[in-house]
């Protein structure tokens, strides 16, 4: 792991002081929201034991629960309709009327003791009653309650208009000629069909309400019928033996619940299936929280927060109807609260409901709402203000220890490449590194290395000279041996001594043999030294010494390749020579007899590339990175000639000499080795 992470993940450490006030404000608001809640739970439960005395509403048929299918509920309305036959008054886009039949669609209002109603309904051919009693009766509305002996209130008309409904019972729902004159409508056309709209007196009605439509159209000739006219039924109870049960709000409860209502809360009564009964009280615009600004760092803290409340939707669904599920699902258990966000993130609503148990039996719940700050903590600024600095400082310093982290790491590559690099390609050791002169550890080790690599560079420089030291001083004791045997050889000696004498004279030969390759290196390297480089033709060196090998080594097939004929080099043609002899004594060396030599001279756009190739053994995966080093032989130790390993080191010398580079590789089948020495050419003039 980086240095950079390490310190990184340690500036992360200085994160737990913001996470702390993270907790710290999480148990803070959820204190504040224990405290409103039980302060509307309070609240909730005064209000829902002051009803338990009293029968809010249950349904006649406990086993048959009240839902918005079976149940026809009236909407209080603000205001009176005027019966004109027109919707303008009803607000209709806020209420969702119930289906009649297939095509039709009614609504039911309450308003103080009356019952308002509006239909719609559609008919392609309509179809009005003549006269009175005579057939056909025509297209007609029929409200039927159990509230009377005769079944329903006919509405029908000769024309549009003011109609006054009549007693009527099923099937024919005929006209009977009773007024009720207690109930009013009006009757007009509309497009595609006809519309109601009527008023009843609310002690008309009974705990059942249903409304029809009769169809009267007539039967075209080639239906092949005797009947002349066809009649169809569509009514809001098919399918269902009797009408929908009826709900309002009854208005007993409506003076005894207005007593509990509190200034910026919404107070609800609902019975056991989840209709309403009690609707007062408002809560507090959203406008309230939006007027406020916000800055930026109470929009963060908003964000961090937020626990994700459902939105806040009226709680209804449709209207008059508990629609939460999960209020609903809670109705008759323990009080429950509930959080809602309203309108933005910045309101919220709390909602308390609690059952109401008039004996120890359930009858309803009394819900109370009040609208909050969706995050009540965010309304002190000075808790705002020190969460913003307490982030905002435990970000600085994270952000000063990643500095410092990459400043280091910097620092600890730098010295990591430079000492990566203090060896160069021609063995010359570079003791300086950066950073020698800081005062810290980096610095210290640094130091450290420098002088490592400064004692390593005069110790190689040590030993580069060892080897002309050591021939000049072996150069007189070798001598003085070397005339000593001569001398002996001349005195006379029996047979037993002179295999000893051979040994003795093949071991100084070889010695100085030794002695002669060293002096040879080191007067090579003067020699580079004092070389003036001139221009010459590379081709024309290396075809003139391949002729010259095939002389030599006969035991060897030599094949040369090249395409740079006439290009030239800056250099020394000598020294090339020179290299290429050690080149191709080492390929001879590590070659069987009757095996082929490869050289190859290639010429790209700035460069030459020469190439020596021989079959045998393949390069020693150990010594690839010092092949071309002082000393350093592949050969097997115990042959007679008793090679230093200086010939490969030669081949470095004057390749360096050239500017060039040189390289080993195995083939790639493995069958032998390659030399390869590239030469830069020199820019045209």
């Amino acid at each position: 792991m980086s240095l950079r992470i390490q310190l990184l993940g340690l500036g992360l450490l200085t994160l737990v002081l913001p996470w702390a006030g993270y907790r710290y404000v999480q148990e803070l608001e959820g204190a504040l929201r224990a405290g409103l809640e039980q302060a509307l739970l309070a609240s909730a439960t005064a209000v829902a034991a002051a009803l338990a005395e009293r029968e809010i509403g249950s349904s006649p048929d406990p086993g048959r629960p009240r839902t918005p299918r079976n149940t026809i509920y009236g909407l209080p309305l603000a205001s009176a309709p005027i019966i004109d036959g027109y919707a303008g008054d009803w607000n209709l886009d806020r209420v969702a009327g119930r289906a009649l039949g297939e095509s039709g669609r009614f609504w039911i209002g309450i308003h103080e003791r009356y019952v308002y109603v509006f239909a719609t309904a559609e008919d392609a051919s309509p179809v009005y009653q003549r006269a009175p009693t005579e057939l056909p009766y025509g297209d007609r509305w029929v409200i039927v309650s159990n509230a009377w002996p005769e079944f329903g209130l006919l509405f029908h008309a000769s024309a549009p208009g003011i109609v006054r409904p009549q007693l009527t019972n099923a099937p024919e729902y005929a006209p009977s000629g009773r007024i009720e004159s207690r109930a009013l409508a009006y009757w007009r056309e509309i497009a595609g069909g006809y519309g109601l709209e009527a008023r009843l007196p609310l002690d008309l009605i009974g705990p059942r309400l249903g409304l029809a439509f009769i169809d009267v159209d007539p039967v075209s000739s080639d239906e092949g019928s005797g009947a002349r006219y066809r009649v169809a039924v569509e009514s809001s109870w098919s399918g269902s033996e009797e009408p929908d049960e009826f709900l309002y709000r009854p208005a007993a409860l409506q003076g005894l619940a207005e007593q509990f209502e509190q200034p910026g809360k919404r107070l609800r009564v609902v019975d056991g299936d989840g209709w309403v009964l009690f609707d007062g009280g408002e809560l507090d615009p959203v406008e309230r929280w939006l007027e406020a600004p916000t800055s930026l760092p109470e929009r963060v803290f908003r964000l961090i927060l937020a626990r994700g409340d459902p939105p806040y939707e009226e709680l209804e669904e449709p209207r008059g109807y508990l629609g939460d599920a999960v209020l609903r699902a809670r109705l008759g258990a323990d009080p429950t609260i509930r959080w809602y966000t309203r309108g933005t993130d910045l309101s919220a609503v709390v909602v308390a409901m609690v059952p109401v148990r008039a004996g120890g039996s359930f009858g309803g719940a009394v819900i109370l709402e009040q609208g909050s700050d969706a995050i009540l903590t965010l309304t002190n600024e000075a808790l705002v203000d020190l969460m913003s600095f307490t982030l905002t400082a435990s970000l600085l310093v994270a952000l000063g220890l990643l500095s410092y982290a990459t400043l280091l790491s910097l620092r600890v590559r730098r010295l990591a490449r430079a000492a990566d690099n203090a060896l160069s390609p021609e063995g010359e050791i570079e003791p300086a590194l950066p950073g020698r002169r800081a005062r810290d550890e980096i610095g210290d080790l640094a130091r450290s290395f420098s002088a490592l690599l400064k004692r390593l560079r005069d110790h190689t420089q040590y030993l580069s000279t060892l080897r002309a030291k050591l021939s000049h001083e072996l150069r007189t004791p070798l001598a003085v041996v070397s005339t000593s045997l001569d001398n002996l050889e001349r005195e006379a000696h029996d047979d037993r001594m002179a295999p000893y004498l051979a040994r003795l004279r093949d071991g100084t030969e070889r010695i100085d043999r030794i002695l002669n390759a060293m002096s040879e290196a080191t007067v090579l390297e003067q020699a580079i030294a004092d070389t003036a480089p001139e221009l010459f033709e590379l081709d024309k060196v290396v075809r003139g010494c391949v002729r010259g090998y095939s002389e030599v080594y006969r035991e060897r097939r030599f094949d040369y390749d090249s395409d740079a004929e006439g290009v030239r080099i800056s250099g020394s043609a000598d020294l090339v020579a020179q290299m290429l002899d050690k080149l191709v004594d080492n390929a001879v060396s590590f070659s069987a007899e009757g095996s082929t030599i490869r050289l190859g001279l290639r010429a790209a756009e700035r460069e030459l590339t020469l190439s020596v190739c021989n079959s045998g053994p393949r390069l020693p995966a150990t010594m690839r990175s010092s092949l071309f080093d002082s000393l350093v032989s592949l050969r097997d130790p115990g042959g007679q000639r008793g090679h230093l390993g200086l010939g490969l080191y030669i081949v470095a010398l004057i390749a360096a000499f050239h500017r060039g580079r040189v390289s080993a590789e195995d083939l790639p089948d493995g069958s032998g080795v390659v030399f390869t020495i590239v030469f830069p050419r020199p820019a045209e003039r």
